[in-house]
């Protein structure tokens, strides 16, 4: 039989459709050994149902008919899983399974290979596989409902029902990623790199989870990005249709969810051939209008957890142990309000006495009818006395004051105070007592509180082994590595899981490409043939620390200083003076990629500055470390819940900020002058300093300088807080962890920021080099280029920079003017010019007693070490490539005219 020709398909395309569909075959392999365990079988029957379905619609779509159609075999057969739970079964489905899984993955190597899928049909039948399921169907009898046409109602079911388990990281990482690109695309400024990042991680995390529609729109929308970026293209052509893939995008995410029934397939199709349009100079027409997109309902994104039910149990516990806590308290508050109406009525009485004695003795006069002293109180003004009376007061009188005791006004308003204070005596001390038992309750509803938080942030965390499953389907696709990994049973909450596993694969493909050595290399290294490929992980102080380690060939340092000077990063001076550590973080700055060509894998500048910000918005770090020819150790730091934690909470004049209690080492009065290195807050901030200082000993890495000692005026409380990101507007001020709020002692929140000490260090520097900057005078720049329109655009640099600048258009007059006396205190030159080069100048002006030390700077087009190490070996103090960032220039000549004599 000849076997048939499967259409020619994008390369692309074919490696997210193998990519997928070795996930599916190897995900069929487990499934089919976990049927021979009677306690795993039924929910492996599960899973062979839903990946035989996944591979059936997978090769379809892609144009691989006999693949699905034997997928489509098994999954008719798990139809039927109810009736073939059974050991007798077994053995026949499992030869069943094992033929499939035999033909799967012949198809896959020969499309790999760049072939049809061949004849799958024929081979299941040569291996006997039809047999098999005769042999089943006659032992197990069960019947196999004919399938009716389907109708509206009866469609395919959902990509998120389907993969629920991966819907639930998928799902929420798309809509972020949507979102990011859609803001970035509307700023003032677009930021092209980020943007591109963006889409090359929805292109990267579509054919990972196997939504091969959402890949194709991200591919499409990162080589648009990345035509843009290159000048290649005008952001004005691009962005409307960027916006309309963020539509597609959108469709493609309600109709995986099945809130909208339209197949995107046509649109997506639509959409690749508007991107090529233009790409290749055409003018494509807008693919979905404005009100149609918006009209596309965006599915909202939500984080799944499963939680074990006695984690579930323990939370129920404790919230029974809040609800009760809070009955108390109301009963206490009860008793609160009953001692407030006892002091109420006492007050009353009060105010009632003093009043009585104040109408008969202060004013009398306000009395109806007078008032005459010696009137009790207890008689009503103007009440006569009864005739009665008379006879009872002249016996009375006739006691003496030993025989009865008589009370006059006086002396009923003190046994009137004396009952008062009595009462107040006992109500004070209710009140005490209720405030003790309210103070009791709240300590124990706040140790309550603490302990639910605790379970509810545990009840978020998953293994880490969810999120290194993918790296082992990826490393088992490959032959050209092998990959171990330690510590899967480690605990990382739900939420960071998504981003933690798209930069560990970005960890594990830059050790597979850059790390990647030949077979006969590897021997005269003595190391074994494959690529060892390792993933460590531990969870210490609150941190879970994964470390990624190769022993492939290490960083290429020489290749990381080149394409950081050829990128206008760093100039040669700066570069020249980096030690191989501090050479190692340039794989962090964005768009700097030492391959030698754009692959799938490799080249397009998009690595580890994503790692590092996937990991800085997690509130994590990156570091890394490489010896050539021994390999690459790359970790991330990462919290491994939300963070909630201790702060200590400091003054530095009207300024309170907090750094973590956990990072705080010790406490002293600064007595005498302060410590080396030491950061003084209030002279950071600008604020006055107090009379008596405190120094706060920070535990800082090593790598960072080690401890850090900050100077405050006071030190205040240890507070609980939930440490909040600090934001798009201050994520950039790298001395910030982020933020919290605290209240006052009216009640009153107010905004608090959590430093981060490593960038505090930093950031004082930073602040130091830039009052020096400020204080020295400004310099007069020689400006040397053939070029007026360069001449005219740097010149105009330096002047916002605050030099003087005088330009000259070629070596000769510039060599001429100096010659003649002209002062300058920087010379700063291109190499290509007419009648003298910049090579010759150069030569020239270290030649002359007078300009031996004058500060020379090139820049010019030619990044290459040849041209770098000559204009070195002849004097230069730096050099810098074109086109050069202003930023770069202006420190760099700071520093140079700042030091006054050659480098």
């Amino acid at each position: 039989m000849t076997s048939l020709t499967s259409p020619v398909m994008d390369p692309e395309l074919t490696a997210t459709y193998l990519q997928d569909a070795r996930s599916v075959a190897a995900g069929l392999e487990d499934a089919t050994v976990d049927l021979w365990v009677p306690d795993d079988r039924a929910r492996a029957m599960d899973s062979l149902w839903v990946l035989s379905h996944r591979l059936h619609g997978t090769a379809g779509l892609y144009g691989h008919p006999q693949t699905a159609a034997l997928a489509a075999l098994l999954e008719r057969l798990m139809e039927g899983r109810a009736h073939l739970n059974t050991d007798a079964a077994v053995p026949v489905l499992t030869g069943i399974l094992e033929r499939a899984g035999t033909c799967f993955a012949q198809a896959l190597n020969r499309i790999e290979q760049g072939s049809s899928e061949g004849d799958v049909g024929l081979m299941f039948a040569d291996l006997g596989g039809p047999a098999q399921v005769t042999e089943l169907l006659r032992t197990q009898p069960f019947a196999l409902q004919a399938r009716q046409a389907r109708s509206e109602t009866q469609e395919e079911p959902p990509f998120a029902v389907v993969n629920a388990a991966i819907w639930e990281d998928f799902g929420p990482e798309a809509a972020e990623l949507t979102a990011t690109l859609r803001a970035g695309l509307h700023a003032d400024t677009p930021d092209l790199t980020a943007l591109f990042r963006a889409a090359h991680t929805l292109k990267g995390s579509s054919a990972m989870v196997g939504l091969a529609e959402m890949a194709e729109v991200g591919h499409a929308m990162e080589d648009l990005l990345g035509a843009a970026r290159e000048d290649a293209v005008t952001l004005d052509r691009a962005l409307p249709l960027i916006d309309d893939g963020l539509n597609v995008v959108d469709l493609v995410l309600a109709h995986a969810e099945g809130q909208v029934r339209e197949a995107p397939q046509a649109r997506i199709q639509a959409y690749r051939a508007a991107v090529s349009a233009l790409l290749s100079g055409q003018d494509p027409a807008t693919l979905i209008p404005a009100a149609e997109a918006a009209a596309t309902p965006v599915p909202e994104a939500r984080l799944s957890v499963r939680v074990d039910s006695a984690r579930l149990d323990g939370m129920l516990d404790d919230v029974a142990g809040l609800v009760a806590a809070r009955a108390r308290l109301n009963g206490l508050l009860l008793r609160q309000q009953q001692v407030a109406r006892s002091l109420d009525a006492a007050h009353e009485r009060v105010q009632r006495t003093v009043r009585d004695f104040e109408e008969r003795y202060l004013n009398p006069n306000l009395t109806p009818g007078g008032a005459s002293a010696g009137v009790p109180l207890d008689r009503l003004p103007g009440q006569a006395r009864p005739s009665t009376d008379l006879g009872l007061q002249d016996r009375l009188a006739d006691f003496g004051a030993l025989e009865l005791d008589s009370y006059d006004d006086l002396n009923i308003l003190a046994r009137a105070v004396t009952e008062l204070s009595a009462d107040l005596v006992e109500v004070r001390a209710q009140t005490a007592q209720a405030i003790s038992a309210l103070g009791d309750e709240l300590t124990g509803l706040e140790k309550l509180t603490r302990q639910l938080r605790v379970e509810l942030s545990r009840a978020r965390l998953v293994p880490l082994e969810r999120v290194t499953a993918p790296l082992h389907r990826w490393a088992g696709r490959r032959d050209d590595l092998t990959l171990t990994v330690h510590g899967e049973d480690s605990l990382i909450d739900a939420q960071y899981a998504a981003p933690l596993g798209q930069a560990l694969l970005h960890l594990l493909t830059n050790a597979a490409v850059h790390g990647a050595q030949s077979p006969d290399e590897r021997a005269a290294h003595g190391k074994p043939a494959l690529l060892q490929v390792g993933v460590d992980a531990h969870v210490a102080d609150g941190h879970l620390h994964v470390t990624v380690r190769d022993d492939g060939r290490g960083l290429n340092y020489d290749a990381l200083r080149q394409r950081a000077l050829q990128s206008g990063h760093l100039s040669a001076g700066e570069l020249n003076a980096m030690t191989d550590a501090q050479t190692a973080q340039l794989v962090f700055l964005p768009g700097l990629s030492t391959a030698a060509q754009v692959t799938q894998e490799a080249g397009r500048g998009v690595g580890m500055d994503a790692v590092r910000e996937a990991i800085t918005r997690l509130g994590g770090r990156v570091s890394i470390s490489s010896v050539p020819g021994e390999g690459t150790a790359t970790t991330l730091h990462v919290p491994v819940a939300q963070q909630i934690a201790d702060v200590l909470v400091l003054r530095a004049g009207t300024a309170r900020v907090a750094v973590l209690a956990s990072q705080v080492q010790g406490m002293t009065v600064l007595d005498g002058d302060a410590p080396h290195g030491s950061v003084d807050l209030s002279d950071l901030w600008g604020e006055a300093p107090a009379q008596t200082r405190y120094v706060a000993r920070l535990s800082v890495p090593e790598a960072d300088g080690g401890t850090l000692h900050v100077i405050v005026d006071e030190f205040q409380s240890i507070e609980e807080i939930v440490l909040r990101p600090a934001g798009n507007l201050l994520s950039p001020l790298e001395y910030l962890s982020g933020m919290t709020t605290l209240n006052d002692e009216h009640g009153q929140a107010y905004p608090v920021a959590v430093l981060n000490p490593a960038g505090l260090r930093r950031a004082r520097a930073a602040q130091r080099t830039a009052t020096a900057a400020a204080t020295q005078s400004a310099g007069r720049i020689l400006l040397v280029d053939d070029s007026l329109s360069v001449r005219r655009h740097v010149g105009r640099s330096l002047e916002r920079f605050g030099y003087q600048v005088a330009t000259a258009s070629d070596g000769q007059e510039a060599l001429e003017r100096l010659l003649a006396g002209e002062q300058a205190d920087l010379l700063l030159s291109d190499l290509e010019m007419p009648r003298m080069n910049g090579f010759e100048l150069l030569r020239a002006v270290r030649s002359s007693p007078a300009h031996a030390q004058l500060p020379v700077v090139i820049m010019t087009t030619r990044a290459g070490e040849k041209h770098q190490q000559l204009a070195m070996e002849l004097g230069a103090n730096d050099y810098l490539a074109k086109p050069a960032e202003e930023r770069l220039l202006h420190r760099r000549l700071d520093a140079l005219i700042a030091a006054g004599v050659r480098a």
